[in-house]
């Protein structure tokens, strides 16, 4: 029993360093992600090795410091869960939650050169419907990703529509910015074949796509690019101002942040001043006109918290439209984790967010909002 209890100690030592040592490396950085994400495993760990460790001063002090370690994520997302009405479910964080099926069509040919994938909502049309823009640095991923998410949507009653753009650098801005309008313009003109409702349309990024999915909400990329904007739009851990993401990237820069936005605008900031401007998302606030909900880590390395939260007051400033929730212990990239206590809490609020703004825009009466949680 000795034994047991000191290899479930030293594992729940392991687990407690991953959670908190700094990531100096990609290894590390992922060694932390997968930790946090499976905090109440590391409890397990602790909590086990508490129970079995009678006798042994060193593993029961080791176990009783990842228990705490491990249930910290939890409770302190819970006052979040009970602000927005949600709870949370243990039964989802093991199994990674029961989302129903729905039917995919893939590789929709919009036009113009643009793909998409359409995950249908049930249910007779026309639907509202959600863009959702992948993350990648810019310079990588495609349609597709997160796709459990997108199911949830669509079981949910919002169809998505799952684009593909251009990519940098061989795309720099506003190229990418110029594909999702594109997209939003060209699923509104097939609205009717598509069994859309062309008048309740969101958007929504995750990581660069967020920053992508924002400068399209409000207004950004070329003038020539024309169309109504979306009705609502939702950044899940994105940059929103773009020169001061350059200035303070992760240390060390594990993820080559630096030298992503360099590939997306064409250099450095002193090099490029325009384009950085244009593509940040808190220089086009005081023009946008669509609901913005912001979701971020508190624990980000990547995208560092204050990017939400600059973004969030400039809306609020000028008597926008912004609800941000902050997440506490989530990494970014937080809900690619089926069931993981982020996410049910992101999903959570996205569905109570697009269910009231798209709402409004049926019934023709929007009404200027702020929150903070």
């Amino acid at each position: 029993m000795h034994t047991l209890a000191q290899a479930l100690a030293a594992l729940a030592l392991l687990h407690v360093a991953a959670m908190w040592v700094p990531p100096v490396v990609w290894a590390l950085w992922i060694a932390r992600f997968v930790a946090l994400e499976t905090s109440l495993l590391g409890a397990a760990l602790g909590a086990s090795a508490l129970g079995l460790g009678s006798g042994q001063p060193l593993v029961q002090a080791i176990g009783l410091v990842a228990l705490a370690s491990g249930l910290a994520p939890l409770v302190a997302a819970l006052p979040a869960y009970a602000r927005e009405g949600l709870s949370f479910s243990l039964r989802a964080w093991l199994t990674g939650g029961a989302v129903d099926q729905v039917a995919i069509e893939r590789d929709v040919d919009l036009g113009e050169g643009l793909r998409a994938d359409l995950y249908r909502a049930p249910g007779a049309g026309p639907q509202p419907f959600v863009v959702v823009v992948h993350g990648g640095s810019w310079r990588s991923g495609d349609k597709g990703e997160v796709a459990r998410e997108s199911r949830a949507l669509a079981a949910a009653g919002y169809s998505v529509v799952d684009a593909r753009y251009r990519l940098a650098p061989e795309h720099p801005f506003p190229a990418a910015v110029d594909d999702v309008r594109a997209v939003l313009r060209l699923v509104r003109a097939q609205a009717g074949a598509l069994g859309l409702d062309p008048s309740r349309a969101a958007l929504l990024g995750r990581s660069a796509g967020a920053q992508i999915a924002l400068v399209a909400a409000y207004g950004g990329g070329s003038p020539d690019e024309r169309g109504a904007p979306p009705s609502a739009v939702v950044s899940l851990y994105g940059p929103t101002d773009l020169a001061w993401c350059h200035a303070h990237p992760f240390v060390p820069d594990v993820v080559e942040g630096t030298s992503a936005l360099e590939g997306y605008l064409g250099g450095a900031p002193g090099a490029r001043p325009e384009a950085y401007r244009l593509a940040t998302p808190m220089t086009l606030a005081p023009s946008a006109d669509v609901a913005t909900l912001i979701l971020h880590g508190e624990a980000e390395r990547c995208v560092r918290p204050v990017n939400a939260r600059r973004l969030h007051d400039a809306l609020v400033a000028k008597g926008k439209r912004s609800n941000l929730v902050m997440i506490p212990f989530a990494e970014h990239g937080f809900d690619v984790r089926p069931g993981g206590v982020g996410t049910q809490l992101a999903r959570g609020v996205i569905l109570a967010f697009l269910g009231r703004e798209l709402a409004r825009d049926l019934r023709g009466a929007r009404h200027d909002h702020a929150t903070t949680v």
